[in-house]
């Protein structure tokens, strides 16, 4: 998780990291991969879909796509039960 964790923040400005204003946006990015993967979607489809919806203020955050929806792909099933999104917001600002 912190790989990709520190994959998708390093895509971000350095400006940014230290308003740490990307914990939002990304982490709405995990919720809909959360959602999508709950609802049998596969990874790539789940990529394609969330990028294609990047647009106005999120497009800046499309790089951080692939890895987000990759970490969550990679979580058990048991874990989409949590709140991920949640807890990846609260890792998230606590860097």
């Amino acid at each position: 998780m912190r790989l990709m964790l520190s994959a998708a923040l390093s895509l971000m400005p350095a400006m940014a990291m230290a308003e740490n204003p990307i914990c939002a946006p990304t982490g709405e990015i995990v919720a809909s991969a959360v959602d999508a993967r709950k609802a049998g979607e596969d990874a790539p489809a789940t990529i394609t879909t969330i990028t294609a919806e990047m647009t106005g203020d999120m497009a800046v955050y499309a790089p951080a796509v692939q890895p987000l929806v990759d970490w969550v792909y990679s979580l058990d099933e048991a874990q989409l039960a949590e709140d991920v999104a949640g807890s990846y917001v609260t890792q998230c600002e606590a860097q």
